[in-house]
Order: C-alpha cells, then structure tokens, then sequence
C-alpha cells in the first residue's frame, strides 16, 4: 500500500505522487544495472530527476523505496494461495502444480531484482526484509501447510512429515525455479524444467 504522507507529514497529492513513483522506478531501473550495496541516495535522486532533499520528503534511506517496492511484489503474490485452497485430484494435481510454477514464474519476471535483494537481506538478517519476505509468503505458506496436512491426515505422508515445513520447502522450491530458470536452461528444455518443478511440488503436496 502506497504512503498517504511524506516524511513531514503532509499529505500526497498528485505531483508529490508522481515524483514518490519517479524514485521507485529509479530504484527499480539502479537495481537491474548495480548491486543493491552501490546505490546511494544521490544515485537515486539523480536517476529520478529530483534533488536529494526532495528524495528525503518521501524516503530516509535507500532501503525504503527498495521496501516499496518489495511490498508491490507482495501484492502480486497473495493470489498464488488459490492454487493450494483449490482440490488436488489426482488427474489434475499436476496441471495445478505446474500452473502454480507459472504463476510464480510470472512475478519473479516482473519483481526478480527487487526479490532478490530481499531474499539476500533477509538471508543477512536485516529485520526489515527479514519482515517483508514472511508478510509476502505468509497467505501463501498457510494454503500450502492446509493443503498438506489434509493429505497427511489421510495418510499419505510419513507420520513425522510435517506440513508447516513442507510448506516451506514447496514455496522455496517455486521461487528457486524462477529464480535459476535462466541457469538451469543451460541443462535442459523450458518444458523438462518446468515439469520436473511441478512433479516435485505435487509429490511434497499431496504425497502421491
């Protein structure tokens, strides 16, 4: 959700809109061109057409737009619940799977730099990003851990296979092949990659 206000308090009309999304864009467009640590504010502002005080109306370091935009990506992600709220018969788990991939797949070619560096920060234990990433898989990681503990009720999981973190794994898996889908590319086809990711997650999901 977008700030109503800036950094004194007042409220964001439309110019001041304008220039706030000038900056996240020009935090977009530096994140794809240089590592997350090489960015500095004046960097921003310059690439943004504003000054480094009118930045500071609207952002107090470089990581905040970089969260802005992390919260964007959240956005588009909590749609990807419904793939795991839906029934997994078996004749049509692999579809499902396979359109959750995509799906996934989808948001990391729009947010990929962005998701990356929260991934990195989070991964250092930088508290903000390390908040940011479990707000952005939460709805997701309680569909998954639903999903997989009806089929563990019913038996098709090892007694101590646990579906909290089972749900874990599964997202981190989706997010691992969008991630790499580039690099992993170079070992085999588009569709051989993206099958055998959907074999993998049907099987953690629903144990058949």
């Amino acid at each position: 959700m977008a700030d109503t206000t800036n950094k004194l308090g007042h409220k964001i009309g439309a110019r001041g809109g304008r220039t706030r999304q000038a900056i996240l864009d020009a935090t977009r467009a530096l994140l794809n061109e240089r590592h997350y640590g090489e960015i500095r504010v004046a960097d921003l502002a310059s690439a943004a057409g504003v000054s480094p005080s009118n930045f500071y109306t609207y952002f107090k370091t470089v990581e905040e737009p970089v969260l802005a935009l992390c919260e964007a990506a959240a956005t588009d992600f909590q749609g990807l619940a419904a793939h795991f709220q839906a029934d997994w018969p078996g004749d049509k788990a692999f579809a499902i799977g396979r359109a959750f991939i995509l799906d996934v797949m989808a948001i990391w070619r729009d947010h990929g730099q962005v998701l990356r560096v929260e991934h990195m920060l989070a991964d250092n234990g930088e508290a903000a990003f390390v908040e940011s990433r479990v707000r952005r898989l939460r709805r997701l990681h309680l569909a998954i851990e639903r999903r997989v503990a009806q089929a563990h009720a019913a038996g098709l999981h090892p007694k101590d296979y646990s579906p909290r973190l089972a749900s874990y794994q599964i997202a981190s898996i989706a997010e691992s092949t969008a991630a790499s889908f580039d690099l992993l590319r170079r070992a085999d086809t588009p569709e051989a990659i993206l099958d055998t990711a959907a074999i993998i997650i049907v099987k953690l999901t629903t144990g058949r």
